[in-house]
Parts: C-alpha cells; sequence; structure tokens
C-alpha cells in the first residue's frame, strides 16, 4: 500500500486543529431535536389568539411559557382549571407567559369553556389539531413547560406537584451560556 504524506508546518497544523474543533462545535450545536422529549426544542406553532392576535412560539421566547392543551369537553381540565388559573395568577406577573390552547373546538365551544371553567389567561384556538399533533397531544389536559431559549422542560397530563419550583428554576435561568 502506498502512503502519501504532506508535510505541514506548524501555522498549518494549528489551523486544521481549530478548524477540526469548529466543526465539531458546529454539528453538536445544530444537532438540538424538535419534539416534546425534556431536552427537545419545543415545535414551532403560529394560531390566533380569542381576541385575533397571533401567538406563536417565536413570540414566546426569551420568556419562561406554560403550554395547556384542553378541550371545552374535558372535565378533567375544568377541575384543574383552578390550578391553572393559580398558576397565571402568582407567575404572569414576573414574566411567565400562559397560554391556553384549544384544541378543535368550534369558536362558540371555545368561548363557553372558557366562561364555563372560569380561565383567566390567554387562550388560542388549534381549529384543525395541528399544534397539538405537532405536541403529540395524546390526552387534555397536556401540559408543556417551556424556557426560555425553547426548550421543553416538563410535559405531561397534569399540573406537577412541584411546578413553583420548576417554574422558579426556569425564571432564574437567564439565557447565560
Amino acid at each position: 500500500m502506498n502512503m502519501c504524506y504532506v508535510r505541514i508546518d506548524s501555522q498549518q497544523r494549528k489551523f486544521a486543529v481549530l478548524l477540526i474543533i469548529a466543526v465539531g462545535i458546529t454539528s453538536t450545536s445544530s444537532s438540538a431535536r424538535v419534539g416534546t422529549h425534556v431536552g427537545d426544542l419545543a415545535p414551532d406553532f403560529q394560531l390566533s389568539k380569542m381576541d385575533g392576535s397571533p401567538i406563536s412560539l417565536a413570540s414566546l421566547q426569551g420568556q419562561p411559557s406554560v403550554l395547556i392543551f384542553w378541550t371545552s369537553w374535558c372535565p378533567i381540565c375544568k377541575e384543574e382549571a383552578p390550578q391553572f388559573n393559580q398558576l397565571a395568577t402568582e407567575y404572569e406577573s414576573r414574566g411567565v407567559r400562559v397560554l391556553g390552547i384549544n384544541i378543535q373546538d368550534s369558536q362558540a365551544r371555545t368561548e363557553g369553556g372558557i366562561k364555563d371553567f372560569g380561565i383567566r389567561y390567554s387562550v388560542a384556538r388549534d381549529g384543525d389539531a395541528s399544534v397539538a399533533h405537532r405536541y403529540n397531544v395524546a390526552g387534555t389536559p397536556t401540559i408543556v413547560f417551556v424556557d426560555r431559549k425553547g426548550v421543553v422542560r416538563y410535559f405531561g397530563n397534569q399540573l406537577p406537584n412541584d411546578y413553583g419550583s420548576r417554574l422558579e428554576a426556569m425564571l432564574g435561568d437567564s439565557g447565560k451560556l
């Protein structure tokens, strides 16, 4: 087997090492997975809130967020609505964005659910369930905590008992690397 060696000087060697390191860092940082497992980048979405204003995951970035997927016919959603209202009351003034995402109900049914459940935080409609599908919603309610950088920090079908400490940790994370 014939081998060909190329002689390189120390400057070329330093450049080659830096190039290898840069390629490694770039490929590592761009390999973040989009999904709903803890540590994944949350899937982006664009919806309209009940007042008609647009809302997207991108518009929530920079602030910790709680997404609550619900339906107007879900008895557990109605039962847990006071807890979500309490979370919103405690944390929205501190910078946590709380967004209810209604799945496939008509405008009228969504409005009725907001009134019937006593919801006091922003609600958007996912009329075709496309966002619910991207978020792998298998039941309601589904709660997703997303940090300032858009990373999923909690995904489940009930508000975790330690939600306060989880949100405090997300508020404390200033986004520094």
